[in-house]
């Protein structure tokens, strides 16, 4: 059920016996119907899907920073009666930054984390987005205004190559519901900037939590590269990479909803990335960068 200007929906089981809560955090002007497969995957847990602020009337705390998000979030769920199960976590993109700042606030309350679409911020951010731009042939300013211009086909360069062309009718849905909740312009910058700023690279480190870090092959807002630098500096995390995938895992994978599902429920999935130092990470992310 929806609170006041909906910073959260809360899914809950018919069952009278709830096994956890999911907690699942969005990113960039993006709102809780990005999460809506959650519920059939995982039926007796108590399921909190957030909504972006400045994203369908909720309030955006200025400044706004990935900090500020997450407070946000721990906020709300001070006030939620949570599950005597386990907690568990889920970002999203700019929302899994705000994760990876929750898990800071929270400790060892919060059981495991997802972290979907995302990366440890900067300077992998400025190096993603150098690529992105070298691949369009545009800026990103460029592909933003095309992105306002004419969303269906701004859009498909961040998804993979399948799922809009075997999916249309769930792809137009999915356009229609973000065009539907797109903030002010001015909302839009502070999420950008928000996001542009962010690093957790200091200190990611120092989060203990068991962590799936799921990421797309043809992501090209946040690479692959990024992502596995994220888990190997986590020290309890392993990466899985979905194939033929880009931004948008949730919609996009059919098994991403159960791999979640999984995850919460202790099965361990993905591969351990060992972490590299030096020269070789260097000379590992160089040329993968290149492919």
């Amino acid at each position: 059920m929806p609170d006041s200007f909906a910073p959260f929906y809360i899914d809950t089981p018919p069952q009278p016996a709830v096994v956890g809560t999911l907690v699942c955090i969005p990113g960039l002007n993006s709102g809780a119907y990005l999460f809506g497969g959650a519920q059939a995957a995982l039926p007796r847990w108590q399921i909190i899907r957030f909504t972006t602020p400045g994203v369908e009337g909720v309030p955006l705390p200025m400044p706004f920073t990935v900090k500020a998000y997450a407070k946000h979030v721990f906020k709300h769920l001070q006030h939620i009666p949570l599950t005597a199960g386990p907690l568990v976590v889920l970002g999203h993109s700019l929302g899994s930054y705000a994760a990876q700042e929750l898990a800071k606030i929270m400790g060892p309350r919060l059981g495991r984390l997802v972290l979907v679409a995302t990366s440890s911020g900067q300077p992998h951010t400025a190096q993603d987005v150098g690529a992105l731009e070298a691949k369009m042939g545009q800026n990103f300013w460029q592909l933003m205004q095309a992105l306002v211009a004419n969303p269906a086909q701004g859009l498909l360069p961040f998804f993979g190559p399948r799922w809009p062309l075997q999916q249309p009718h769930a792809y137009a849905q999915f356009v229609a519901a973000r065009e539907a909740a797109l903030p002010s312009q001015a909302a839009t910058l502070a999420q950008l900037s928000a996001g542009a700023m962010f690093s957790s690279a200091r200190w990611v480190h120092k989060l203990l939590h068991p962590t799936l870090v799921l990421h797309g092959t043809e992501d090209i807002l946040v690479s692959p590269t990024s992502a596995k630098a994220l888990a190997a500096a986590l020290p309890n995390a392993h990466l899985l990479l979905l194939h033929e995938v880009g931004h948008f895992p949730p919609l996009e994978h059919p098994n991403f909803w159960q791999y979640v599902a999984d995850f919460c429920q202790g099965v361990h999935l993905g591969d351990k990335i060992i972490h590299q130092s030096g020269w070789r990470q260097w000379f590992t992310d160089f040329w993968e960068r290149q492919g």
